[in-house]
């Protein structure tokens, strides 16, 4: 019973410590955007203009950046969710889990310009 419980509070301790590299949803958004956008968009400002290591597309895919989509006017969360829920070629047809989704808008709205 003593190495039941000490082994799961080891499981629980290492589950909590893994939840820790994210400090906002805007920090889990980029981790998310990393592994399923970056093969095609841009994500960060310091993403060089190709693709993620490993790419298997051309780079000349007119994929916009987060960047760009952050400054363009209209773009908010609810925008977003919308245009992230729905099929849009020739981006791939896979589907965001609404907690990655959620995180991926926040991240891209933490991209926004500085309003003057």
């Amino acid at each position: 019973m003593r190495f039941t419980l000490a082994f799961a509070l080891a499981i629980l301790a290492g589950a909590l410590a893994g939840c820790a590299l994210f400090q906002t949803e805007a920090d889990r958004g980029h981790y998310v955007a990393t592994k399923w956008c970056s093969e095609c968009h841009r994500i960060a400002p310091d993403q060089p203009s190709g693709m993620r290591p490993g790419h298997i597309l051309e780079p000349a895919v007119g994929a916009p950046s987060f960047m760009d989509i952050a400054a363009r006017p209209g773009v908010d969360a609810p925008w977003l969710d919308h245009f992230l829920s729905d099929v849009h070629l020739p981006m791939p047809t896979y589907r965001l889990r609404e907690d990655e989704r959620r995180t991926v808008i926040a991240y891209i709205l933490s991209l926004k310009p500085p309003q003057p």
